[in-house]
């Protein structure tokens, strides 16, 4: 991963638990033992994931998977990345999502676009 203000390399590296296509949609899942809620997938502020990873730890880790598959074989323009929750099966596919705002009506949006990788690309750095 290049940072141009470092004077040495930056290795990336996961394992993506499961890759697949749901209703016309790529999708990139992680399986998680414990229990997530949406809420732990959903960022605000793209500030925030590097100021609070406790907090942010889920978007961080499938949104880095993301940029991984995307940096070594283009995905499609529009795609979706989640957690599956043992805990909170009743949950189903826990989407990460971008809001607008905090607070009820907030506008969410569980596209993932270049855009999305582009501001995380930011925050990573």
């Amino acid at each position: 991963f290049p940072v141009e203000e470092l004077d040495f390399p930056v290795f990336l590296k996961g394992t993506v638990d499961r890759v697949d296509e749901f209703n016309g949609k790529f999708r990139i899942i992680d399986y998680k033992t414990g229990k997530v809620d949406q809420s732990k997938v959903e960022v605000v502020e793209w500030e925030e994931i590097a100021l609070d990873y406790d907090k942010y730890s889920k978007p961080f880790q499938i949104l880095t998977y993301a940029l991984m598959m995307d940096d070594k074989d283009p995905l499609p323009s529009e795609f979706e990345a989640g957690i599956i929750s043992f805990k909170n099966m009743q949950g189903g596919f826990l989407k990460f999502c971008k809001k607008d705002k905090k607070g009820y009506g907030a506008k969410k949006e569980t596209n993932i676009t270049s855009e999305t990788l582009e501001a995380f690309k930011e925050q990573l750095k």
